[in-house]
């Protein structure tokens, strides 16, 4: 197993952006357990499996994005949010100037340090393990490049958040992850419940009339790993997207039974996918302050 440099993590804590290109070509050493990986720029695939190039243009418009939805909430400042624009710009000139080769390896790289991570166990921390079964491709790196990142970040709030942030800081931040996780388990209930509901009208009404009917299952998951969750706040995030797996499982009882195209399902996934983003943006960007902290002790 490898983890990217220390050196390289403290980059990544003051250049998000530069950090990108970094770690892809960086050497890479072990580290301690109380010492988490470094991550790639903020962000991450929200709709293909990451492992292609033609999102990337995407992936940027989705950092701006979030780093304008953080202003609003008043998490970050005038001048925050202008540098982080700077710093779209910057990578989205750096990647348009990368083959498409290279391009593959960036992302790739991310999602394996994202799995690094989850294979740390930290000294000293009460965990709840947890089996998590992602059926859908989509989730997979959604999972791996953003839950990681949050469940570490949230116990390293907890040990060094008022040091780092400071009180008034720290209770800005929690009341970011509190307002956005809970419109996220509203919206994801409600997206369940509905698609369970149509599902179960859908099917009834096809067997009245004596239609065939497919009950379609996922016999192979794009994920299935055992995790050690850090905290409360970890485990709800592993319910949003456990859950979202479900309501994904309806979608597709409604294609097979052409009930529902599959762009129209595509389009109901990439609206989670945006709704969750701003959230992992947030829990990344935090874990890199908290790890600056950590390492300072």
């Amino acid at each position: 197993m490898t983890t990217i440099t220390e050196e390289a993590n403290l980059d990544a804590a003051s250049n998000p952006a530069a950090a990108e290109l970094t770690m892809s070509h960086t050497p890479t050493n072990g580290g301690n357990d109380g010492a988490a990986a470094g991550a790639p720029v903020e962000s991450g695939p929200t709709i293909s499996d990451g492992a292609d190039g033609g999102e990337i243009e995407l992936e940027l418009q989705q950092m701006e994005d979030a780093a304008n939805t953080l202003h609003r909430e008043g998490v970050i400042s005038d001048s925050e949010v202008d540098e982080k624009r700077e710093q779209v710009a910057r990578t989205r000139k750096m990647f348009r100037e990368l083959s498409p080769a290279e391009r593959a390896a960036i992302v790739q790289r991310r999602r394996e340090i994202g799995r690094e991570l989850m294979n740390r166990q930290l000294s000293g921390a009460a965990v709840v393990r947890a089996a998590v079964r992602l059926n859908h491709t989509r989730l997979k790196p959604l999972f791996e490049q953003w839950w990681p990142y949050l469940n570490r970040m949230s116990i390293n709030m907890q040990r060094f958040g008022r040091s780092t942030f400071g009180a008034e800081d720290q209770g800005t931040l929690t009341a970011f992850f509190e307002k956005h996780v809970g419109e996220l388990e509203a919206y994801v209930d409600e997206q369940l419940n509905v698609a369970e509901g149509f599902r179960v009208k859908t099917e009834a009404r096809l067997r009245e009339q004596g239609d065939i009917v497919f009950a379609p299952s996922v016999t192979k998951p794009s994920l299935a790993v055992e995790v050690e969750a850090y905290s409360r706040f970890s485990m709800r995030v592993l319910s949003l997207l456990t859950k979202f797996d479900h309501v994904m499982d309806h979608f597709d009882f409604l294609v097979w039974n052409g009930v529902r195209d599959q762009s129209d399902i595509d389009e109901e996934t990439s609206r989670f996918l945006r709704k969750f983003h701003p959230v992992g943006l947030r829990g990344y960007m935090t874990h890199l302050r908290l790890m600056t902290t950590v390492r300072g002790r």
